[in-house]
């Protein structure tokens, strides 16, 4: 045996029984109304007739007395229809034959024990007279669990919770008079019934008698012994708009939600959830009136009315006394609440949603109730308080048709008794006065420097944008002055009321603050009577912001908060869409040789991070003079990240290309969201959208001529441009020769040259073709790649080398002549004319100053009758020029000569000719 504690929704804890395993299961197999048990007790249900009536298997059920769910009543497989009670009361008809309510002269079917009863929705119990008043079932015993009820109907009362009614439950069903108007009430309480649970069930008509004699669910006491614990949830109430109610028709029937009787001291109520339901079209009838007038009334605690959707209600009466919810004159005791509700009136009925005089509470002692997070809707007065003390009343919101004070809204709601929606009349959270915007508020990109941030206390449909607003506080004589840290919640409306609450912000103390909220962008669903309706601060297509913003304050006090009415609205503007640049990032250099090439990406709104892609922004790049090969450029974002600490106003863009190009960058509209689920409707401007990259790699030599057989070959090696980053890893490269250069044996020292960590150059790469004939000026290509760790340098596109192939060396004679007493050495020619030509023998003295002309003629024949290039012209003297090298001359036609020259003095044997050749 385990014991448990049952949670009804809502937070009303019901006591649950501890449950046996069934020992007894006993199975309806007559619709008979008449048939009793032969022998109650005997584990076994029996009529005359050998079946099993649902009066017989009670009755057994009572006999054995079993443990909470040791006995169960089922329907046979098969078996459905309806039970016609006889109207007659006698003990042969009903089981109990005295009265179990004011007005109910007996019950059909009565139950004293614990059981299970599970009627499977197959078998209902219909009346088809009211000669007599009486209810279908009196429960009057601990334990007692019904199960999936379908249309129980009597001519009075379907259930009657007796006094002796504990821990009982009605889960699942349906109950919907259609044949007569005879029902009056489908649940009334007694005086200290207990831990009585309705749920997921659905109601609709019975007829309406009198304000005290019907309704769903009414609670009867002739003595003042407390009801406890009593839970009504996710149950459905659909009243038909039309529809007759007389004795062959009940559709139409309609009647209260809940009925007190009497309204006065006699009934106690200790605990009332009513959760998580719908009504609909309530007309011509009350659903929570706990007064009679406006002194007498229920004696009330640990109320809960939460979750619930009250929706096209009419209501019956107007004024303070005839509220959708009347609570009773004088005290409430223990925790009262009335949260998550929509209050949604027709076109006409009553004037107040909820109301309440505490009659003697004073401005400063808690109330013990909190009205929060509802919606209004159609009525003069939302919610009025009188001699309430302290009340919590936050974060409830207001649909377009609610009561409030005339256009345009300039002024506070602190009057009392007008049209308003949250009137604190006398003694009502001492009046206090709220704080209040001092002017326009507007959409911002990020709340600004000490300003408040309003946590929002909804989830809104679709994103979000920021706004900032300045508030202040009240003075001034005449004004209750909030005094202590405060709470502000805030409101937005598209005219004069409060549809939708922006969120909350704690802990003001200062006399003014600034304070930044989210607005929901796109159509915020309200509660609707019979068409959705809906509220749109932020246009979702345009950005555009509309409305106003209004103010409510709550004094931190303990233990419950002071909460005054609204404040007068402000308009609020601005534009909710992204705008956007992209740029060169700053700090990059330009033209650079590092891989890496950053754009910052900037929006005007917070951008979300998760729309922000490498495919949002599309690259161009176009070849430069340092290009080497313009079709493999790929241009590519390899990273999008967003700045921190700029909360998604800028990201950081990165490209890369493959070899030298002038790389530019957009982004096109409609690529990116901001926070508030707007895409950007422009494309980003650029002030400044191209970077350049220039290739870092180089070859000592990209073209030399190579004579086949040439055993000392020519060198070449890799290099990186001054400037370039320092390699970090190595550089491998892989070079390929292309299929001439194989055909005529063209070869490598090494085919994977490497430039080391932190070095500039690869060690030079000798180049040589086996011996053999080969066409003159023959191109072999040697193509490279490189790869690396060093992201900087990993396939970068790399220069190729072109050796030009000969099968004979070509033919250069170097004539070399000495002059003396040159006057002008500028070049070969003035050496020529202003000098002394040294004839070979004559003799010169040390330190004497001398020039050599060095004339070059091509002597090409034979395979090398073609132009020479590049020719290098060098003296073994290396004091002669730059260490040893004399000149260059570009290009030289066969049969053509060009000169050089270089001067010096005579250190050697004193002749002209101890220079070396």
């Amino acid at each position: 045996m385990t014991a448990c504690v049952g949670l009804i929704s809502g937070g009303l804890l019901v006591a649950a029984p501890a449950i046996s395993a069934p020992s007894h299961e006993l199975e309806i197999t007559s619709l008979a109304f008449s048939g009793v048990d032969q022998t109650p007790g005997d584990g076994v249900c029996r009529t005359a007739d050998g079946s099993c009536t649902l009066r017989a298997a009670l009755e057994e059920s009572n006999a054995l007395n079993g443990a909470p769910g040791a006995v169960i009543i089922g329907v046979k497989p098969g078996l459905s229809g309806i039970i016609r009670p006889v109207m007659t009361r006698s003990t042969a008809n009903w089981m109990q034959t005295s009265a179990v309510s004011t007005w109910d002269d007996g019950a059909f079917y009565r139950i004293t024990a614990p059981v299970t009863l599970d009627l499977d929705n197959r078998v209902s119990i219909i009346p088809t007279s009211e000669s007599t008043e009486a209810a279908a079932f009196e429960i009057s015993g601990p334990d007692v669990a019904l199960k999936n009820f379908r249309d129980i109907l009597s001519s009075g009362t379907s259930i009657v919770m007796g006094e002796q009614a504990k821990r009982v439950s009605l889960v699942g069903g349906s109950t919907v008079t259609k044949e007569n108007y005879y029902p009056e009430r489908f649940v009334v309480y007694r005086q200290g019934a207990s831990d009585i649970s309705v749920s997921d069930y659905e109601l609709q008509g019975f007829y309406h008698e009198g304000q005290q004699t019907s309704g769903l669910f009414l609670f009867n006491a002739t003595t003042a012994t407390p009801m406890k614990n009593i839970s009504i949830a996710r149950v459905k109430v659909n009243y038909t708009a039309g529809g007759v109610c007389n004795g062959s028709d009940g559709s139409g029937c309609r009647t209260n939600l809940t009925t007190f009787s009497p309204r006065d001291a006699n009934v106690v109520l200790d605990g009332f959830s009513f959760t998580d339901s719908t009504v609909r079209n309530l007309n011509g009838a009350t659903a929570f009136k706990f007064s009679n007038n406006s002194t007498t009334g229920v004696r009330l605690s640990n109320l809960n009315i939460s979750g619930n959707q009250f929706l096209n209600s009419v209501g019956n009466g107007t004024g303070d006394e005839y509220a959708f919810v009347t609570l009773p004159p004088g005290t409430l005791s223990g925790e009262n609440r009335i949260s998550r509700n929509d209050f949604v009136r027709a076109t006409s009925g009553q004037t107040i949603a909820i109301s309440w005089d505490g009659l003697t509470r004073t401005g400063t002692v808690p109330s013990g109730l909190s009205i929060t997070d509802n919606y209004f809707d159609g009525y003069e007065s939302s919610i009025r308080l009188s001699r309430s003390g302290l009340t919590t009343v936050s974060g409830n919101t207001f649909g377009t048709r609610s009561g409030s004070q005339g256009r345009p809204a300039t002024g506070e709601e602190t009057g009392d008794g007008g049209s308003l929606l949250v009137d604190n009349g006398t003694e009502s959270n001492q009046t206090v006065s709220t704080w209040y915007p001092t002017a326009a508020s507007s959409v911002v990109a990020a709340p600004s420097s000490g300003a408040m941030v309003a946590a929002p206390r909804a989830t809104f449909t679709g994103g979000t944008c920021t706004a900032e607003i300045t508030v202040a506080k009240p003075a001034g004589s005449g004004k209750s002055v909030p005094s202590g840290p405060v709470s502000l919640d805030l409101y937005w409306t598209a005219d004069r009321t409060a549809e939708i609450h922006l969120g909350r912000v704690t802990g003001v103390t200062a006399a003014a603050a600034s304070v930044a909220f989210s607005l929901p962008v796109g159509p915020q669903p309200l509660a609707g009577a019979t068409v959705p309706a809906s509220a749109q601060a932020v246009n979702a297509t345009t950005g555009d912001v509309s409305g106003f913003v209004r103010v409510q304050t709550h004094v931190e006090t303990t233990p419950q908060l002071t909460s005054s009415q609204l404040s007068r609205a402000v308009g609020v503007t601005g534009n909710c869409r992204p705008t956007l640049t992209l740029d060169q990032a700053g700090g990059q250099n330009d033209p650079t040789m590092s891989r890496d090439l950053h754009y910052t990406l900037r929006s005007s709104l917070p951008l979300d991070p998760s729309t922000v892609t490498a495919d949002d922004v599309q690259l161009s790049a176009a070849a430069t003079a340092e290009t080497l090969d313009a079709e493999r450029l790929d241009p590519r974002v390899i990273a999008v990240t967003p700045v921190a600490g700029t909360n998604g106003l800028e990201f950081d863009v990165v490209a890369r290309v493959d070899d030298s190009a002038s790389v530019s960058a957009t982004l096109a509209a409609g690529r990116v969201t901001s926070t508030s689920g707007l895409t950007n409707t422009a494309a980003a401007v650029s002030a400044d959208p191209r970077v350049t990259f220039v290739n870092p790699l180089q070859v000592t030599s990209t073209r030399f001529t190579l004579v086949t057989g040439d055993e000392k070959g020519k060198s070449y090696a890799m290099m990186l441009r001054a400037g370039a980053p320092v390699p970090t890893s190595p550089l491998i490269f892989s070079s390929k020769i292309d299929a001439v250069g194989v055909a005529h044996g063209v070869g490598l020292s090494t085919s994977t040259p490497v430039i080391a960590p932190g070095a500039r150059s690869t060690e030079s790469i000798v180049l040589q073709a086996t011996d053999g004939d080969v066409t003159a000026n023959t191109e072999a290509t040697i193509a490279a790649t490189v790869a690396s760790e060093d992201e900087n340098y990993d396939g970068l596109v790399v220069p190729s080398v072109s050796a030009f192939l000969f099968a004979t060396d070509p033919t250069i004679e170097i004539e070399k002549r000495a002059y003396a007493d040159v006057a002008d050495a500028s070049t070969p020619a003035t050496i020529e004319q202003t000098g002394r030509l040294v004839l070979t023998g004559a003799r010169l003295v040390d330190g004497q100053a001398v020039c050599f002309v060095y004339t070059v003629t091509n002597r090409s024949a034979d395979d090398w009758i073609t132009s020479l290039h590049d020719i290098v012209v060098t003296d073994s003297d290396l004091r002669l020029g730059a260490r040893g090298v004399i000149g260059s001359i570009s290009q030289l036609a066969v049969g053509e000569n060009a000169k050089v020259a270089a001067c010096g003095t005579i250190v050697s044997n004193g002749t002209a000719d101890g220079w070396g050749r």
